[in-house]
């Protein structure tokens, strides 16, 4: 009959520690890796969600009509929440549609939508799919005052000082700050609340 030896106290105290060593660092590498991916899938998502908005101008409407549009479209592949709007023209901002051509354009003051034919949309706190486009302003040609449509055909050209400064944010509450014309707006915390807000 032979004898085994059991290994000596020392022996068994050491390949238990090596054995746990073992089972912490794989549990160790386990976790970075599934952080890593949870990570990865996150910024898929988040990239796949990914909203801009851009600025259009234009004096033709999709039927063809001579109308003016400053519209905003969402050329990203997710939806974009609009969190803040300021128009200004001239460092001025305004809050409406009327207040800005009454300024620019010499919009009697006494004239509604009907007498002087425009159109208005708000974006502000609106939320825009893909694709979608919103008209901020329309002004129709002919009105009864055409002065007011070659007016702000004029102000549409660069140089007129008329900006816009949006902010919106993904789904997944990333926000950017884009001035509608920025193929990369700069990200911010959180959208600030402008003094004078344009509600269209």
């Amino acid at each position: 009959m032979t004898d085994r030896k059991l290994p000596s106290l020392f022996q068994r105290h050491w390949a238990e520690s090596a054995l746990a060593i073992g089972a912490v660092l794989i549990a160790a590498v386990s976790l970075w890796v599934g952080y890593d991916t949870m990570r990865t899938n996150h910024e898929l998502v988040a990239a796949a969600s990914w909203p801009i908005i851009e600025m259009s101008d234009s004096d033709r409407t999709p039927s063809g009509a001579p109308d003016l549009l400053l519209s905003a479209i969402n050329a990203g592949i997710g939806p974009a929440k609009v969190e803040s709007v300021e128009l200004s023209w001239h460092g001025k901002a305004y809050r409406s549609s009327r207040q800005l051509l009454r300024a620019c354009c010499a919009l009697p003051r006494g004239a509604q939508a009907q007498s002087t034919p425009y159109e208005t949309s708000t974006l502000d706190g609106a939320v825009v799919r893909a694709g979608q486009t919103v008209n901020l302003i329309r002004v129709i040609n002919p009105g009864e005052d055409p002065a007011v449509w070659h007016r702000f055909h004029a102000l549409l050209y660069p140089g007129e000082q008329l900006s816009l400064r949006i902010c919106y944010c993904s789904a997944f509450n990333e926000c950017w700050m884009t001035n509608g014309y920025q193929l990369n707006p700069p990200r911010v915390h959180a959208c600030p609340v402008p003094k004078v807000p344009f509600t269209g």
